[in-house]
């Protein structure tokens, strides 16, 4: 816990109020205050942090950290306050508010003195942040990213709103360009990192394949001379990497393409509804593992939390029932009664062609011989791939015999004729602009098929594809 006079000093601001008023914990949104946290005034696209800084005090914030430019007169005339200051509140002005949000997280990441795990990758980094805490949770007092909360603002949050008593922070790291994860890797100070695999996911913004691995691996180059890299086994850029790199490396994978695993499954099946069992092997080590997650590429997920908690002292039996209780961050693969008797995958957060293949995948693997429908929003950040990328979606849609393909959005109609060329018949394939169009051409779908059908919504996070598989289960668009 800090008090006010220590957040004005680490953040080199200007200090008005109560110095003494004890801190612990941000926050981002002044509605979210539970009391005693440091609130942030952060400009944002739709509204000031400033406007707010009287409610945060009103709703239980300690102490508000603003702009010096936007108070500019009252710091000439210090020690004049901006504002009305409460009794038993404080407020600190900074050059910068990102950046005293940023030094603060660094302080109290040293204060705390938690070991740190960081993962990042191109698929699959929110799903292995959210393994990776529950298998460590077995031995652990872990902290983890809300959600996917893994930028410039979301990491050093969730750093500054660890527990006093955090023994490893697991911080997911995203990045959309060079430079990106390695800033993020100077608030945390990751001793172990996890690259989950080097995709085309941002090649819009980065070019090349190579430019990806270049800036994931600025995780890896980050991590002190002892620190551990955790890396995938069938994923060649990695693999590649990880031959010039002086870290020390584990490999994990189910076959081992490019580099030998030193954790791999073997004898997977699928468990019930959604779930699926795999033996987990480390040299004469085995565990049975009952994962609450569908198919292979959570597996591979698994695996890579599983290598992590060993290199914690942590053995594949006590990680594998970390695992069975694991909590899954929101809109990723909930499974849902739908209408007209169907069962409804919802998998929304986010999608790119790999992601997508595997979400098709599981879906006809669960329907078994029930009808399938598959709506499908636009991917997002694919630059020169998106049209290709796109295309081999519809191809791998049509090469499961869907029952019924509906795209959403002008980039997804790339599905649709990928779907087309590799055999899927017209009629059975349908484009629509928008999500509400979406949803009347699913509706209409489902009243022609058998009760039982599963059906899969999917697309980028900026589709918002939610509101789809929403209107499927609750009957009207919302």
């Amino acid at each position: 816990m800090w008090r006010g006079k220590d957040v004005a000093l680490l953040a080199e601001g200007i200090l008005w109020g109560d110095p003494e008023v004890p801190v612990q914990g941000c926050l981002l949104d002044s509605r979210q205050a539970k009391g005693g946290e440091i609130f942030f005034a952060l400009p944002g696209e739709r509204a000031d942090g400033h406007d707010f800084v009287v409610s945060a005090w009103r709703a239980g914030a300690a102490l508000a950290v603003g702009d010096k430019a936007r108070w500019s007169s009252s710091v000439k005339t210090h020690p004049v306050a901006p504002v009305e200051i409460p009794p038993g509140k404080a407020l600190v002005l900074v050059d910068s508010v990102p950046r005293a949000l940023r030094t603060l997280a660094k302080a109290w990441r040293e204060r705390i003195g938690a070991k740190v795990v960081a993962v990042t990758g191109s698929n699959g980094k929110t799903t292995t942040k959210d393994m990776v805490a529950a298998v460590l949770s077995r031995r652990y007092r872990v902290c983890k990213n809300l959600e996917n909360h893994n930028n410039e603002l979301g990491l050093p949050f969730t750093v500054l709103n660890a527990p006093p008593d955090t023994e490893i922070l697991v911080l997911e790291m995203g990045m959309r360009g060079l430079g990106q994860i390695r800033a993020l890797t100077e608030i945390a100070r990751p001793e172990t990192g996890v690259i989950t695999n080097i995709g085309t996911v941002h090649l819009e913004l980065l070019g090349s394949r190579e430019k990806i691995a270049q800036a994931k691996w600025e995780l890896v180059e980050a991590l002190p001379k002892d620190g551990w890299a955790v890396l995938n086994a069938e994923d060649r850029l990695s693999a590649e990497k990880a031959k010039d790199d002086p870290h020390q490396a584990r490999f994990y994978g189910l076959r081992g393409d490019w580099m030998n695993a030193e954790v791999t499954g073997e004898d997977l099946a699928a468990e019930g509804v959604m779930g699926t069992g795999f033996s987990a092997v480390r040299g004469g080590e085995r565990a049975r593992v009952s994962l609450p997650l569908p198919g292979e590429h959570h597996v591979l997920d698994a695996l890579a939390a599983l290598t992590v908690g060993t290199i914690y002292g942590i053995s594949l039996a006590e990680g594998g029932r970390g695992l069975e209780k694991m909590e899954l961050s929101r809109m990723r693969l909930e499974v849902r009664p739908g209408i007209e008797g169907s069962t409804l995958i919802s998998d929304v957060y986010n999608a790119n062609p790999v992601s997508m293949q595997a979400s098709l995948s599981i879906l006809k693997e669960r329907a078994g011989a029930s009808p399938t429908v598959a709506i499908l929003g636009e991917m997002y950040e694919l630059g020169e791939d998106s049209k290709s990328g796109h295309n081999r979606v519809g191809r791998v849609a049509a090469g499961l015999g869907l029952s019924s393909l509906i795209t959403v959005g002008a980039l997804a109609e790339d599905i649709a004729v990928g779907a087309r060329e590799a055999g899927l018949a017209p009629d059975k394939v349908n484009i629509c602009a928008t999500r509400e169009e979406a949803v009347e051409k699913a509706v209409r779908v489902l009243k022609t098929l058998p009760a039982g059908a599963w059906v899969l919504v999917k697309g980028s996070r900026g589709m918002r594809m939610e509101t789809v598989s929403g209107a499927l289960q609750a009957g009207d668009f919302a």
